[in-house]
């Protein structure tokens, strides 16, 4: 082997470093620092909102500085309801649980046989 093929396999090994690690280092980005509170409203009480997830129920602290979206426009505290879905980012590593963000979606609808 030459050293041409060797620059030319030198490089080519390190374009295939460079991309492999941007592949695995995108997901460590991607909560752009917030933690994720993801389910259903259980129940809101004065400055705190229930959150049913799959881990089970999380309580989150609201404040004069969360932003509230409803399906997609901007939204206020009073749409927070029971059955509603949500996404409530948190910034990561709080301690106390104070929404950054809460994004409403769809009320789950009552059921019909009771």
């Amino acid at each position: 082997m030459n050293q041409r093929q060797n620059i030319t396999i030198t490089r080519i090994t390190a374009i295939a470093l460079a991309l492999l690690l941007a592949a695995f280092a995108a997901p460590l980005f991607a909560h752009g620092g917030f933690d994720h509170v993801m389910g259903t409203v259980v129940k809101v009480a004065g400055p705190v909102v229930t959150v049913k997830t799959t881990k089970g129920n999380v309580d989150v602290k609201l404040d004069d500085k969360t932003e509230y979206t409803n399906n997609g426009k901007p939204g206020t505290i009073a749409d927070l309801k029971t059955g509603a879905r949500v996404v409530i980012d948190i910034p990561e590593g709080s301690k106390d649980k104070i929404a950054h963000s809460v994004k409403i979606g769809v009320v789950a609808a009552a059921d019909s046989h009771k």
